[in-house]
């Protein structure tokens, strides 16, 4: 059809565009590599063509160098053989006759401008002008004579006078073998006599001639001959005089380059001559040589510059004549295939006739092929009406209105034919005319991703990420809807947090926090689902329980065995590596409507009781209105316990630990009280937190450690003396003067170190383990006792207790509470007494509160046993009269059994 082959159409000049953009652009890469290449061959040519031409000049240099000093070496060589016959023959030669040899020799002598002789005393120097002047024959005299005799040496050139250009010495040093006779012989020879003919000024003549220098050097570099201007230093050395002279040293010809005093790049070609002592060599400045290389290329670049613009021009031209041509395709592709919509072309009975790549996904498939021409049907499935259970007539309605002019609107959910997912969508149905037939225009909406998104961002509004429970949020608003439907129902709310999770955040980190958080939630979760309760994360460590809707309130147990259920769930171990990890709730519960009127309200009395429950952990704390503090209480705490410290309002108590075989006193646990004169009695619960919060705790256990002392040193000095233990908190251990204030203590009071005992809780070991283990080997080394208090209750392993230098364990009370009724709680104590004496400690079992209990311990092999059993913790006279009356009592006991046993 004609809408397709529009298409079609488009395409083909996109792709017609496209193959003339790359025409155009390999065309223009041909250009400009075919200029390139030229520029570069042109380069190539013209240093070979100057390379071969320095060769050239160079050889034709040597030749003519060594035909010039060939003449003057022959007339020496002649005047040897004249002087030194061969025969051996003596001819003795005066002044006279030696000057006329002399002037026979420089008559045939076309290059030679001076000959002299010498031997011994005897000189004699002809010119071709005459007889030599004084003046010449002294400047003779100076000259060097050769070391060694025979072969011919050249010598710098010299001036006889102001007025004479220069000269070039050859010398000759002869001496007979059989007269003993030793004669010097020389020459001068013009420099100019080694200067080449200038080369011939035609058209023919290579352009590098005339660019090179010519220059004659003797073996050390000295310049004889040069056809430049050179700039002559050190005498008659040149730039690459020294180069020159080390290379020719080397090998008798190549090529050399330099550089020269004005930043000019010399090159060219040397030849050593064979027979005599000199070199000659053919030099070239670079940028002369390649001057007119370079305006041969910029030309060529100016070319194929246009050639290139023209090119580009005209490539353009063409792409704006297509371009107009297919300017409707253009639109086409805008409003098609670019739209995120699908978009169809229906015939008036459904089958699809067009579709762009959107339309395309919506269906399955991949390929147009398998869409065009069948029925939208078979992608888009019709509703099947429940009537009839036939496939609906609903859409092929639709249909039929929007060919009569109707702009249909709706949204529609089917199952996909292929993957069987939901999708929802929202379509548009309207007719338009093509080639004179009714066609109808189908636009689709995918709304299926957008539902998705809608759902989880609304699941992650109301859930938390981390245990899927219902967050704050979500629990204020099913409270609220409760309270709305049934505002009657009394029901009652429970808060849960998770005490001392932060001992576990810093000893295994956030990581390990969070697996041990989200195993928690769905124990307690599973726990309270089985009893219709319900479960949700406040925010951190805080969970709460929701009771079952009025409707099932009847079946529902009571608040009371719920707390107890989700206490034992959370009373399993979790195992994180090595170390087992055991956590404990803090519950408090408010009741709708009798605590708080409305949701936000009842949530924020059961986290109050929940508050009040820290000090109880595991049970229940049902909210009072007298937990409402008023504002500033805790300052005022704070304050006045700072004045406690001072006017002595504090006082200790001491709870006796008795040796369970025995009973037999052991020692006793100083407990700090606190007499307020306004409140009286206030317990530690209330305000060691508030000292530990603050920088109270230093002083106030500084306090107790030196009461304590007074006491011990009290019982020493009575001749009763007692082991005492202090308790101590995280912050003593952080403390770098705790160690030297004990020591001094200790030394004040003269008592003696080993009847001090320090507890240390579990979690003040997980702060900062490296500082409080060297703290705790600080206070071990200055003798003083160690002990573990409340073990089991944190997250210590055999492995890690073993690392600190504690001398006793003490176990938890509800370990030992629980003893005789739970056999977890007996197979932790009995774990915990085993691993004492695997490492030599001595065991302690705190809240032992009947014989039954002492027993079961004793069978343990416990050590030590402290609780209401033997006493309650007792101040002053009542301890010492507890005191008496326990002596009196093991006295009697020992007294009954040693008159039994006789």
């Amino acid at each position: 059809m004609q809408f397709l082959s529009a298409s079609e159409s488009y395409l083909l000049g996109r792709r017609f565009r496209r193959l003339l953009r790359w025409a155009g652009l390999a065309v223009g890469l041909g250009l400009s590599g075919l200029g390139l290449w030229s520029i570069t061959q042109d380069y190539h040519s013209t240093q070979r063509l100057a390379h071969d031409s320095s060769q050239q000049l160079t050889e034709s240099l040597r030749h003519l160098s060594e035909l010039t000093l060939e003449q003057t070496a022959l007339s020496l060589s002649s005047l040897g053989k004249e002087l030194l016959p061969a025969d051996g023959a003596q001819h003795p030669l005066d002044a006279p006759a030696l000057e006329r040899l002399l002037e026979g020799a420089i008559r045939f002598d076309s290059v030679s401008q001076l000959l002299f002789a010498r031997r011994g005393d005897l000189w004699v120097a002809v010119d071709r002008h005459g007889r030599v002047s004084a003046e010449a024959l002294q400047r003779l005299r100076e000259l060097p004579a050769p070391e060694v005799a025979g072969p011919l040496q050249l010598m710098p050139p010299i001036r006889l006078n102001e007025q004479a250009g220069e000269l070039l010495p050859m010398l000759m040093r002869l001496h007979g073998a059989g007269s003993g006779q030793e004669w010097l012989l020389g020459a001068l020879m013009p420099l100019a006599a080694l200067h080449p003919p200038a080369p011939p000024q035609d058209n023919e003549t290579p352009a590098p001639l005339g660019l090179l220098d010519q220059a004659v050097y003797l073996l050390d570099g000295q310049v004889l001959m040069h056809t430049g201007e050179p700039t002559l230093t050190d005498g008659r050395m040149a730039p690459e005089s020294t180069l020159l002279a080390r290379l020719a040293s080397e090998r008798p010809s190549g090529e050399f380059r330099t550089s020269t005093d004005q930043e000019r790049e010399l090159s060219g070609t040397f030849r050593r001559s064979g027979r005599f002592p000199l070199l000659v060599a053919s030099l070239q400045a670079d940028a002369q040589v390649l001057a007119p290389w370079r305006q041969r290329s910029a030309t060529k670049l100016v070319m194929l510059a246009l050639a290139l613009l023209a090119l580009g021009l005209g490539t353009r031209a063409l792409q704006r004549m297509l371009q107009a041509l297919a300017r409707s395709e253009s639109v086409y592709r805008r409003l098609f295939e670019d739209v995120a919509d699908g978009v169809m072309v229906l015939d008036p009975a459904g089958r699809v006739l067009a579709l762009n790549a959107a339309a395309l996904r919506m269906t399955g498939r991949s390929q147009n092929e398998e869409v065009v021409g069948h029925a939208l049907s078979d992608f888009f499935p019709h509703h099947i009406d429940p009537a009839t259970g036939q496939p609906s007539d609903l859409p092929r309605q639709r249909m039929q209105r929007a060919l009569a002019g109707e702009h249909l609107r709706f949204e529609y959910s089917f199952d996909a034919p292929l993957t069987q997912q939901r999708v929802d969508c929202e379509m548009r149905l309207s007719s338009f005319t093509l080639d004179g037939s009714p066609q109808l225009l189908c636009l689709v909406r995918d709304l299926s991703e957008e539902r998705r998104f809608n759902r989880q961002q609304d699941y992650l509004a109301n859930h938390d990420p981390l245990t899927g429970l219902p967050n704050r949020h979500n629990l204020l608003r099913r409270l609220d809807e409760r309270i709305e439907r049934h505002p009657d129902h009394r029901f009652e709310l429970v808060f849960v947090n998770l005490a001392r999770f932060k001992e576990i955040n810093e000893a295994f980190g956030h990581r390990a926090a969070d697996m041990v958080l989200e195993i928690t939630a769905r124990r307690l979760e599973r726990q309270l689902l089985t009893q219709g309760w319900s479960l949700a994360r406040a925010g951190g460590t805080d969970f709460v329980a929701v009771p079952p809707p009025p409707e099932a309130a009847t079946t529902a147990l009571p608040t009371e065995t719920v707390c107890e259920l989700m206490v034992q769930a959370s009373r399993e171990p979790i195992t994180l590596g090595d170390t087992s990890v055991e956590l404990h709730l803090k519950l408090g519960s408010a009741e709708y409507p009798g605590d708080a009127p409305d949701a936000g309200q009842l949530l924020r009395c059961a986290d109050v009781a929940a508050a009040r429950a820290r000090t109880v952990v595991g049970s229940q704390v049902r909210y009072s209105r007298s937990f409402e503090q008023a504002p500033g209480h805790d300052l005022k705490m704070r304050s006045e316990l700072s004045a406690a410290i001072k006017s002595g309002q504090l006082q200790l108590a001491w709870q006796p630990k008795l040796w369970l075989e025995s009973r037999e006193l052991e020692g006793v646990e100083a407990l700090l009280r606190w007499h307020h004169p306004r409140l009286g009695w206030i317990p530690p619960s209330e305000f060691i937190p508030l000292a530990e919060s603050t920088e109270l705790i230093y002083p106030l256990t500084r306090w107790v450690i030196s009461a304590a002392l007074d006491q011990m040193a009290l019982w020493q000095a009575q001749g009763q003396p007692l082991k005492a233990a202090v308790n101590i908190s995280a912050n003593n251990l952080q403390d770098p003067d705790f160690t030297d204030h004990i020591k001094g203590l200790l030394a004040q009071k003269n008592v003696p170190a080993q009847w001090l005992e320090l507890e240390v809780t579990e979690s003040a070991l997980a702060v900062n383990p490296d500082l409080v283990l060297r703290r705790l080997q600080e206070l071990r080394a200055a003798g003083l006792a160690l002990a573990l208090d409340d073990f089991g209750t944190g997250f210590s392993s055999l492995s890690y207790v073993s690392q600190f230098p504690f001398t006793s364990i003490k176990i938890d009370r509800s370990f030992v509470s629980a003893l005789l009724r739970s056999p977890r709680d007996r197979h932790v104590a009995e774990s915990t007494i085993a691993l004492g004496r695997k490492l030599g400690l001595r065991t302690v079992a705190e809240g032992v509160e009947d014989d039954s209990t002492a027993a079961a311990l004793m069978a343990l092999d416990c050590d030590v046993g402290q609780g209401y059993l033997f006493a309650k913790p007792l101040m002053g006279q009542a301890f010492e009269q507890w005191r008496l009356t326990h002596q009196s009592k093991l006295l009697a006991a020992r007294r009954q059994a040693a008159g039994q046993h006789r």
